[in-house]
């Protein structure tokens, strides 16, 4: 547990003694059995906020209540191996003179934040629900990295399967289109609904969020919109890469069936002839017959190969 009082105009940083009533403080901590305990202890949340708060599998929400409110957003990161992407929950409760941040992980965004109030009394000294704003802010600004991240590998993927690539095999090929279509969907998943936990914290005439702070989560919001619409704009380029791979393939296996057609009807009259001249008949001697036979058989594929050839359908 860390704690920042602001007191006098100075901020003091230090532990559980510093949170006491009477002066903004941020708390940030772990949901730790003893600092569940000392939140109980020390607010009037609700015991299902707590609840929710102890446990970190909860969906993006905000909840209000008579005296506080209680926020849910995720920070979402690559995973150490860039395969997957792993969700990070920050949960929040804001009351008239307090901010309770709890994570398990450690998050860079609220860390900065936190050091940066630390060292600059005039943050905290704006309101608790001001660096409310400043953590979702800097949660919101994080994820613009991803997205591009993202992004740039759509576009390659898009680009290699246009080209149709050989530099990979088919199957990496769609392994590559089905991991980002998989990350672009979790992302949405997860990322989307925060959007709106932004726009009711910008809403004017709140008990909790004064107007001139909700001004700041207008900025906030812009920025969820913009991360929506870049989501959203990766989504459709998977989805044009997925149908252009698909296209591709069915390409090339229309071309393999079709040289193995012609391959067929080429080697057919040559079937035709060894069978009929190998009944037998008395038809031709077989000075005469042998060297038309094999005449007859070199000089029928070649033919039919020039025209395949000439109309160009090998």
């Amino acid at each position: 547990m860390r704690v920042l009082r602001f007191e006098g105009g100075q901020v003091r940083s230090g532990g559980e003694e510093l949170a006491g009533p009477g002066a903004p403080v941020w708390i940030d901590l772990a949901p730790t059995p003893e600092n569940m305990a000392f939140l109980a202890a020390r607010f009037r949340f609700h015991p299902l906020a707590l609840e929710d708060a102890a446990h970190e599998d909860q969906r993006v929400k905000l909840e209000q209540y008579s005296d506080n409110l209680f926020t849910v957003v995720h920070r979402i990161s690559p995973a150490p191996d860039d395969s997957e992407l792993v969700t990070y929950e920050v949960d929040a409760f804001l009351t008239a003179e307090a901010l309770v941040t709890v994570h398990s992980a450690r998050i860079a965004e609220v860390d900065r934040v936190f050091e940066r109030c630390a060292s600059e009394p005039e943050l905290l000294g704006r309101g608790v629900d001001f660096a409310l704003y400043l953590v979702h802010d800097a949660i919101t600004d994080a994820h613009f990295t991803l997205v591009d991240a993202l992004t740039a590998d759509v576009e390659e993927l898009a680009e290699a399967v246009l080209a149709e690539r050989r530099g990979e095999s088919d199957e990496e090929l769609l392994d590559r289109i089905l991991t980002a279509r998989r990350q672009h969907v979790l992302l949405r998943k997860r990322f989307a609904p925060q959007r709106e936990v932004f726009a009711t914290l910008a809403r004017p005439g709140q008990a909790l969020v004064r107007d001139q702070t909700a001004i700041y989560f207008r900025d906030v919001v812009d920025h969820a919109v913009r991360l929506t619409e870049e989501i959203d704009t990766g989504r459709d380029l998977l989805a044009s890469a997925m149908d252009a791979y698909l296209s591709s393939t069915n390409n090339r296996l229309s071309s393999v069936m079709t040289r193995l057609t012609l391959i067929s009807t080429i080697f057919l009259p040559l079937n035709f002839i060894g069978t009929f001249f190998g009944m037998n008949l008395d038809i031709l001697p077989p000075r005469v017959a042998v060297p038309l036979v094999l005449l007859s058989m070199v000089a029928m594929p070649v033919a039919m190969y020039a025209v395949f050839r000439r109309k160009r359908w090998l």
